[in-house]
C-alpha cells in the first residue's frame, strides 16, 4: 500500500469513524446533563451549526475535485467550527456542568476535523504551488457506495 492510499484509509476508516464516535459520546454527555432543561434549544442550535460546519467539508471532499478553492472552503468551515465550538462551550459552561469526560470529547471533536484538513492538504499539496480556483465534480476516485454511506451517517 502506498502512502497516498494509507492516508485516504486513515481519513475514511480512522478519523471519520472516530469523529462519529466522539459525536455520539458528546450526545450521551448532553443527555446526562439534561441540556433540554439547562442550556436549552440555543445550545442545540449551536450543535446543529457545528454539525453543518463539518458536514460541508466532508461533502465537498466526497463529491468535488480537491482544488485550491475547495481546500480554502474546507479550511474556512473548519475555522468556523472551531469558533462555534468555543462559542458553544462559553454559552453552556455557566448554564450546566461540563464534566472532564465531556471536555475530552470536545477536544476530539475539535481536533479531528483539523487533522482531516491537514491530511487532505498533504494529499493535494500541489494545489499550494499551482492552485486551481474552481469547482469541479470529482471523478470516480471515491466509489458511489462510499459516498452514499458517508452521507447516510450525516442523516442519522
Amino acid at each position: 500500500m502506498n502512502l497516498r492510499t494509507a492516508l485516504w484509509n486513515l481519513l475514511g476508516f480512522g478519523i471519520f469513524p472516530l469523529w462519529l464516535a466522539a459525536g455520539g459520546a458528546d450526545w450521551l454527555c448532553h443527555r446526562r446533563t439534561h441540556i433540554e432543561r439547562t442550556s436549552g434549544s440555543r445550545e442545540s442550535l449551536l450543535h446543529l451549526a457545528l454539525f453543518l460546519e463539518i458536514a460541508v467539508p466532508a461533502l465537498l471532499a466526497l463529491w468535488l475535485e480537491i482544488t485550491a478553492l475547495v481546500l480554502l472552503l474546507m479550511a474556512l468551515a473548519v475555522l468556523a467550527h472551531m469558533l462555534t465550538s468555543w462559542w458553544d462551550t462559553s454559552f453552556a459552561q455557566p448554564r450546566r456542568h461540563i464534566a472532564p469526560i465531556e471536555q475530552l470529547v470536545h477536544s476530539w471533536l475539535e481536533m479531528l476535523p483539523l487533522f482531516a484538513l491537514l491530511i487532505v492538504s498533504l494529499l493535494h499539496a500541489s494545489e499550494f504551488s499551482e492552485p486551481r480556483w474552481r469547482l469541479a465534480w470529482r471523478g470516480s476516485a471515491v466509489p458511489i457506495p462510499w459516498r452514499l454511506a458517508a452521507m447516510g451517517w450525516f442523516v442519522i
